[in-house]
This record gives C-alpha cells, sequence and structure tokens, in this order.
C-alpha cells in the first residue's frame, strides 16, 4: 500500500484492502483461503465479496476454481469410495461356492 501514498491515491475501502490482504497476501495464504473455500472452512461468499471489487476475471476464475472442485474433484472421491464400498459388499469366493 506504500505506492499509494506516494501516487496520492486514497483506499476506496480500507477495510476491503485490509481483508484482501488479509486471505490473499502470500501464495500459501491464497491456497489456504481457496482450500477453506471448498472444504467447508471458510464460506466463499465471504471470500467472493472481497474478489469482485477486483473485476471480471477474477470472479470468473474464482467462480471457475469453485464449479471445477465442487463438480469434479468431488465426483472423483466420490466414486473412489464407492467403488471401493462396493468391492467389500462383493461376496467372496468362498461366499459365493
Amino acid at each position: 500500500a506504500g505506492h499509494l501514498s506516494q501516487t496520492g491515491l486514497e483506499l476506496a475501502d480500507p477495510d476491503l484492502f485490509a481483508r484482501q490482504l488479509h486471505y490473499f497476501r502470500h501464495v500459501p495464504g491464497a491456497i489456504a483461503t481457496l482450500s477453506m473455500c471448498t472444504t467447508g472452512g471458510k464460506d466463499w461468499e465471504d471470500i467472493w465479496d472481497l474478489i469482485v471489487p477486483l473485476g471480471w476475471w477474477s470472479t470468473m476464475a474464482f467462480s471457475f476454481y469453485i464449479a471445477f472442485f465442487t463438480f469434479a474433484v468431488m465426483n472423483i472421491l466420490t466414486g473412489i469410495f464407492v467403488e471401493q464400498a462396493l468391492g467389500l459388499a462383493k461376496p467372496s469366493d468362498v461366499e459365493c461356492f
């Protein structure tokens, strides 16, 4: 934020900027924030409110990430568990004989 004070620009919403810095200051923090959004640790709507002021591309990227994780990754994980459960429920050769 130091460069903003040098140009004389004022932050439109200092609280918004502080919250954006809290969640997205560093790459590991951003990864943790995105992980929390998709696993229930943080409501993604709260993060959405921080991303909307950044513009159309950022909101579309965030929407795609949430949709991709929800539908693709969770379906893959569910498929793995269901496949394993069906394998365990199948009678063994001794039980079939």
